[in-house]
């Protein structure tokens, strides 16, 4: 991870768009997005990521028109699981996982093939007191970074994630639903696709190629294949499609541990200490209880059947981090990724954050 000890100096990575001191009013920035479309896409092409700041953008309403601005094909319905609150009609809430936990590195939805936006944004109005900065993970050169045996695994055999939903919210032991001081409560399949109708649910399942398996008491397991080595496309190079580690039982804890190094904070050590103990038992648990492991509300394998093992996991996150700059936010900033070259991640924070998003 390359740390920004600056705040107020951007990654040089980035194509940053600054107000003039005589022109940061909204209307400004508005007549320059729709003047400059084109050295505007050129430069995503370029870069990968756009930064717009010293605007005056204070309102979910007004990133709205900026993507919009940008992006006419903005979507206006979101298809994964993260808890996410839609404010406006193309604007969502940022994860609303608690603040003292990471978000480990990951491309959106990459475990969806066929609903992964092309670019994601991000609008900052609030940031936090300390923390919460985004790190910005080059999708090629963590490909590059893996180890040989993984990558040549991954370029032969899909992984498979699976995602459990239940029937109706209910608290289910899983390190991923940790939320001090006990556990959170695992979404339903109903609030996922905003429908009761089974029928209706196994179209949508299908016609994005997931396999579904109804449990008998109602809940839902979503298997999700996907290519962990694909290529950009557009440019068509070669890149890590952006896994993302949560969706093995260790890859928040092994996120907690970097974060932990990164940070050198005593908060961070005590999560990756609970984590790490949440992890152990509940693997104890799922060891003791026959069938206890189909609850697990994420999980991963090969598509051969294989396991992704721990050190791979641990192998994938170090690359994230080996391959990160680190975005400071400040407030009115707008963030514009090529969700196929760059992924994201959270690191955890302090005080009040307020991050919005949309997807192109």
């Amino acid at each position: 991870m390359k740390p920004n000890q600056d705040d107020n100096k951007l990654p040089q990575n980035f194509h940053t768009i600054t107000a003039k001191q005589d022109a940061s009013d909204f209307n400004s920035l508005l007549d320059y997005l729709n003047n400059y479309q084109h050295e505007l896409k050129s430069s995503l092409a370029n870069y990968g990521a756009i930064v717009i700041r010293g605007y005056e953008l204070k309102t979910p309403e007004q990133f709205q028109q900026v993507g919009l601005s940008i992006f006419p094909n903005l979507q206006n319905q979101y298809p994964g699981g993260a808890p996410r609150e839609k404010v406006a009609e193309y604007v969502w809430t940022a994860s609303g996982l608690t603040s003292y936990l990471p978000i480990s590195g990951h491309t959106e939805l990459s475990y969806s093939p066929s609903d992964k936006p092309a670019y994601i944004l991000f609008f900052c109005p609030q940031v936090a007191a300390s923390g919460g900065e985004t790190p910005v993970i080059d999708m090629k050169s963590v490909l590059s970074d893996l180890p040989e045996q993984l990558r040549h695994k991954c370029s032969h055999t899909r992984l498979v994630t699976k995602l459990f939903w239940v029937s109706t919210r209910k608290r289910l032991f899983d390190v991923r639903l940790w939320k001090w001081p006990w556990f959170g409560s695992a979404k339903s399949w109903k609030t996922v696709f905003d429908t009761e109708d089974r029928g209706l649910v196994e179209v949508k399942c299908r016609d994005v190629g997931r396999q579904i398996e109804w449990l008998t008491n109602g809940d839902l397991i979503v298997s999700c294949p996907m290519q962990a080595i694909s290529s950009h496309p557009t440019t068509k190079e070669i890149v890590w499609t952006g896994w993302f580690p949560r969706f093995h039982i260790w890859g928040t804890c092994i996120e907690a541990w970097f974060v932990a190094n990164y940070q050198r904070k005593f908060r961070s050590w005590l999560v990756f200490f609970i984590l790490f103990l949440i992890t152990f038992v509940q693997i104890c648990v799922e060891q003791l209880i026959s069938g206890y492991r189909q609850y697990r509300i994420l999980n991963v394998a090969f598509e051969d059947g294989s396991n992704l093992s721990v050190w791979d996991v641990y192998h994938i996150v170090k690359s994230y981090w080996q391959n990160a700059e680190i975005f400071s936010w400040q407030e009115g900033d707008v963030l514009i990724l090529d969700n196929y070259r760059l992924g994201h991640g959270r690191l955890p924070f302090t005080g009040e954050r307020r991050v919005y998003t949309a997807f192109a």
